[in-house]
């Protein structure tokens, strides 16, 4: 069982913190679950504001891991997602080795398409094209790191001999993830035995659907020859812990209303209407040590993936909150399963 932390660094004008402080909390945070044993840190790209008022700010996170990298020995650093329709693939092949090689190896690539359309409407793309754009860069991607000089004729790609010159440690290439959200996309990556990384909460309405999700992707994976021994599906829960339940719970849905408020331009019902929702389908991981452990061996009961990652900076939460939680989890609730 592993177990990895994750953020998107979302950031709200008027708040007390820069866009600076963001940065330095999270490679404090970063350097801190690597001294308490965590297995990766995964970040998020993203691009401009949602709102006039609230952005995700780490728009190339191969930055932000190079800095990690230098500042930690062990833990994984790892996208969730990178999005490889918006920017030329020779340039995202160039970014992650160079994370690779700093790192010595600890480069996990989640990769995907993006959501918003805003992103691409800011970069002159249009959201009709992001799979096209996505597939082609994978392809592409793929041929540098392994050494290749790149000659690619595609719909929006044209490469004519070309060749890196910075390459991966890992070898034939960095481990890597697709970000996989719908019924199609488990069906889809499992036929071709490619590993996924996923959100119950935006997937399922329920442990039951989900279960039956990862496994029939579980079974398409190995029937297409993907390797057991590789196998895992790491999904990310938003997640607080703190001494008391009721403590946990009421920092927790606070700060998730107030990122669901802006991500849905919505102040009313509906916001505390999905709350609730996700708490009654155990897609929130709010609560003691205790109950955390509980609702883990839930999901171990009935779910096959392996990996736990948990989404800890949501909605403006406090470092503090932030720091408690990570303690407490790597010394209550890790040592439970490891």
């Amino acid at each position: 069982m592993r177990f990895s932390i994750f953020s998107v660094l979302d950031y709200y004008d008027g708040g007390s913190d820069t866009i600076a402080d963001l940065y330095k909390q999270l490679l404090d945070q970063i350097v801190y679950a690597d001294q308490l044993g965590f297995d990766a840190y995964w970040i998020g790209e993203h691009h401009g504001y949602l709102t006039p008022h609230h952005a995700l700010v780490c728009p190339n996170p191969a930055i932000l891991l190079t800095a990690a990298a230098q500042r930690t020995r062990r833990i994984g650093l790892n996208t969730a997602v990178a999005n490889l329709s918006l920017r030329h693939p020779l340039l995202i092949a160039e970014d992650y080795a160079l994370v690779d090689l700093l790192s010595k190896g600890r480069l996990g690539l989640g990769i995907g398409r993006g959501t918003f359309s805003h992103e691409y409407a800011a970069f002159g793309q249009s959201p009709e094209e992001s799979r096209g754009r996505f597939e082609e860069s994978w392809e592409i991607i793929q041929r540098a790191w392994r050494g290749e000089t790149v000659t690619f004729e595609g719909r929006y790609y044209h490469i004519d001999g070309v060749k890196i010159n910075v390459l991966p440690v890992q070898k034939p290439m960095p481990r890597y993830w697709f970000s996989a959200v719908s019924r199609e996309s488990f069906a889809m990556r499992g036929r071709a035995a490619q590993p996924i990384i996923g959100l119950p909460h935006l997937t399922a309405d329920s442990l039951q659907t989900l279960a039956q999700l990862v496994e029939d992707y579980h079974q398409h994976y190995l029937a297409a020859g993907g390797d057991a021994r590789q196998y895992e599906l790491p999904l990310i829960f938003y997640t607080c812990v703190a001494p008391t339940r009721d403590e946990a719970q009421q920092e927790g849905r606070v700060a998730l209303q107030r990122y669901l408020v802006h991500q849905h331009h919505d102040a009313g019902s509906h916001i505390r209407h999905k709350i609730h929702q996700l708490e009654e389908r155990n897609q929130l991981l709010f609560g003691t040590p205790g109950d955390l452990i509980h609702l883990i061996k839930q999901y171990q009961a009935s779910v096959d993936n392996r990996h736990f990652v948990f989404w800890l900076d949501f909605g403006g939460m406090k470092p503090k909150s932030i720091g408690r939680t990570i303690q407490l989890l790597a010394q209550e609730v890790i040592p439970h399963f490891n």
